[in-house]
């Protein structure tokens, strides 16, 4: 599950990474976040009428037929293999791709030995930004709308099933135009475990698990908190 996540890319530099044209104009300005939690706002790229558009989404999704804020839990992630059955998921496969672009994120090994579920921090090589597959919908609440998203999740690869069985869906700067307009063959095919470059994995402080705790120490690197025994 992806729950956390890290973003330090200023907005310009989110929209040089996807290639945006020098006169388009990026109207939206953010600040480091070490410590992104769901109904947060994530920058995210989509096409509309074949332009590339970057715009903040409110992190979890409602059904779309929830026309309220009823308090129910919002849905952070969509898994890769019943995006195209749910009903909630199977339109947006079709119309409502996204990448949401991040420098990082948390997952939470549990262990029979652990008092509580230990964090650890996942990146790419220095920070570069990482293409997370993502899907969108416009929501109406009233007389207003929203934007939300969820991060599509698949199988983790070898490396990161040591602290968690899923991972997020990631896709290289190669794919992103097939992930946004292909076919929804194509771009299915593309929600694979990451292969490409090893990603850096390193455990941190609990102190990520209080949302208020957003500072660079969230990501530094600490001494094992729990040794792992043999039921582990």
């Amino acid at each position: 599950m992806c729950g956390r996540l890290v973003i330090t890319s200023s907005a310009l530099e989110i929209a040089e990474h996807f290639d945006f044209a020098s006169e388009e104009q990026i109207a939206v300005a953010n600040t480091p976040n070490f410590n992104v939690a769901p109904t947060h706002q994530l920058l995210s790229l989509y096409e509309s009428d074949g332009k590339r558009v970057l715009e903040p989404f409110h992190w979890g999704m409602q059904p779309l037929w929830n026309a309220q804020q009823d308090g129910r839990a919002p849905v952070i992630n969509a898994r890769a293999e019943t995006i195209t059955e749910k009903p909630m998921f199977r339109d947006r496969i079709v119309g409502g791709r996204c990448v949401v672009a991040v420098n990082g994120y948390y997952e939470w090994l549990t262990t029979h030995a652990a008092q509580q579920k230990i964090p650890y921090f996942i990146s790419a090589q220095n920070m570069e930004i990482i293409n997370m597959c993502a899907l969108w919908h416009t929501r109406v609440i009233g007389e207003n709308s929203i934007k939300e998203v969820a991060i599509i999740t698949v199988a983790a690869n070898v490396q990161l099933s040591a602290v968690h069985h899923r991972m997020p869906a990631i896709v290289d700067p190669f794919n992103v135009d097939t992930w946004l307009k292909g076919s929804v063959s194509d771009s299915v095919q593309l929600l694979q475990s990451w292969g490409g470059e090893p990603l850096q994995m390193h455990e941190v402080s609990t102190r990520v698990n209080a949302v208020r705790n957003n500072s660079p120490e969230n990501i530094a690197q600490i001494s094992t908190q729990v040794l792992p025994t043999l039921f582990d």
